[in-house]
């Protein structure tokens, strides 16, 4: 394998840090698809003996894949290998009042190689509220700090190439994809440890997870409600080989997220540039607007 990562030109050491694997645990506008888990039976219709009846066109813990033209397809199970994984905090503030009168706001982070230290977000703070870091003693945070936590997502965003196993579009008809680029956000806790124990199997192998593919199906599990969500079950397949095309592969998938990140990285700088001057900064930009003037 190690002549495989030279192609790249970086160590794997190197590589590790730049797919965000590094820190792993040792034990236990975008070209890209979305790839997210169905949580509930999509319904449909179809005929029997003449008559239409309702049923599961798409059964709970199947993937869904949206397109950047806004295809959609399932599949019950797919393939995937892992190129690089980002970290990002997000959180929905519905008690916010916008300027045009509305109500709410969607604060994003960055995506970092990992979630320690603090993220800036798109609203002009870091962490979405949230406090950095670990918390030990979760217990004796102010109520409205635990509240804010409990609040806000943690996600791990996988990128990586897929091939679905036996696609079907939202009637159930059998469809052909050739296998394509993706980003997948995992917020479910258990989905978040699968992926995160899958990872950390392939590095005990000495190995990086673009050298693997992972076969996910999922498992539904239920809430005291009734209602109920998708696991992923991760699955350890086939050894690939590491060649020149991933490379570009890799710097795409670098440059998506560097992308994104500016976006972010543009507006908290816009929302928090007028709370960090002083009252001399503050009145050599207003001299400057008026020389404009």
């Amino acid at each position: 394998m190690d002549n495989t990562l030279a192609v790249i030109g970086k160590s794997p050491a190197d590589l590790a840090e730049l797919m965000g694997m590094s820190n792993l645990p040792a034990q236990s506008t975008s070209a890209l698809a979305e790839i997210k888990q169905v949580h509930q039976n999509v319904m449909g219709t179809k005929t029997v003996g003449g008559e239409e009846m309702e049923v599961a066109i798409v059964k709970a813990g199947a993937y869904s894949v949206t397109f950047p033209d806004d295809t959609i397809y399932y599949s019950d199970k797919i393939t995937i290998r892992p190129f690089m994984q980002r970290f990002q905090f997000q959180r929905y503030d519905k008690s916010y009042q916008r300027p045009d009168g509305g109500e709410g706001r969607m604060l994003r982070t960055v995506m970092a190689t990992s979630l320690n230290g603090d993220l800036k977000d798109n609203y002009g703070g870091f962490n979405c509220g949230r406090p950095s870091g670990y918390v030990k003693d979760f217990s004796s945070l102010p109520q409205e700090t635990q509240d804010l936590m409990r609040a806000t997502d943690r996600f791990k965003v996988v990128f990586g190439l897929c091939t679905l196993d036996k696609p079907k579009d939202a009637n159930g008809k059998t469809v052909v994809v050739k296998e394509f680029p993706f980003l997948m956000r995992i917020k479910n806790r258990d989905s978040f440890k699968a992926m995160t124990d899958i990872f950390s199997q392939v590095q005990r192998k000495n190995r990086l997870p673009i050298q693997h593919l992972l076969h996910l199906s999922s498992e539904v599990k239920s809430i005291p409600s009734g209602a109920t969500y998708a696991v992923i079950t991760p699955k350890l397949g086939e050894v690939v080989e590491i060649t020149t095309d991933d490379q570009e592969v890799l710097n795409n998938f670098v440059e998506w997220v560097e992308s994104m990140n500016s976006i972010t990285m543009s507006k908290w700088e816009e929302h928090r540039r007028p709370e960090e001057l002083s009252d001399d900064e503050s009145e050599i930009v207003a001299n400057v607007v008026e020389i404009e003037e």
